[in-house]
């Protein structure tokens, strides 16, 4: 299985994405896909409409979650399983399919909420994943460095990240002084967390930010660096996984 997951950076306004966003969803043609820091888009959910079933969560702290599955692979449509978030800890969606096999197959999507503490906010997300008992993936923004997933999820496969030569290709985001709008430096924060039975191979993607001048390129974005991002302007690499079962 393919799968795309998205920070999308609406910062909990309802301004739609502008058409790159989901022309970039759309053409990566994935299996699954998570879209975090999400508000209800009615241009998203047009666009995924004829091959995809899709659901949202609910928006208590302003952000939703959105999980599509492609009619493809979930032929009897998808389940929603919870789409209430975990209070003061994180947005939360679970959704689950069975597949032309009759295999069931969960989908989890996260974002940690600010302030992050994880000795707080991981427990309950251990112990809920604990709970199901089919092949499953966790995914979305953890607000963890991915050399530190393994401390806090022991249990779980973590995913393997492909390598690249450019610092911003290994990183998931690009952190930005909110008053300054200088460019303090690149992290790792999207992950996939999976059941023991799979093989999980992840990679960033940052060909988006050609798409609008907004954007600096690849290679003027540097620590020091000038860039106001607008709300519903991605400032996350797509993580682009594929997943073997």
């Amino acid at each position: 299985m393919k799968l795309l997951e998205w920070n999308i950076n609406k910062r909990t306004n309802s301004i739609p994405v502008q058409p790159f966003v989901y022309n970039r969803i759309l053409e990566q043609k994935t299996d699954i896909i998570c879209l975090v820091e999400y508000i209800d888009d009615i241009n998203i959910k047009d666009k995924l409409t004829d091959e995809y079933w899709f659901k949202e969560s609910v928006a208590h702290s302003g952000n939703q979650i959105l999980i599509a599955i492609s009619k493809k692979i979930a032929p009897n449509e998808m389940q929603l399983v919870r789409a209430t978030e975990e209070i003061s800890c994180y947005n939360f969606l679970h959704v689950r399919f069975v597949d032309s096999c009759n295999r069931g197959f969960s989908v989890v999507g996260v974002r940690m909420l600010s302030p992050m503490d994880a000795t707080i906010q991981t427990p309950p997300l251990n112990k809920y994943l604990s709970q199901i008992k089919e092949p499953f993936i966790c995914i979305g923004d953890f607000n963890i460095k991915g050399y530190r997933m393994n401390h806090w999820f022991p249990k779980y496969k973590t995913e393997i990240l492909k390598s690249s030569t450019q610092e911003i290709e290994n990183s998931s985001i690009v952190f930005v002084d909110k008053y300054s709008k200088t460019i303090e430096g690149f992290g790792d924060f999207d992950h996939v967390l999976g059941s023991d039975n799979l093989q999980i191979t992840s990679e960033y993607k940052w060909g988006f930010i050609e798409d609008d001048a907004i954007y600096p390129k690849i290679s003027n974005i540097k620590i020091g660096a000038m860039w106001n991002i607008k709300p519903a302007y991605p400032d996350h690499a797509m993580m682009i996984t594929e997943i073997e079962i």
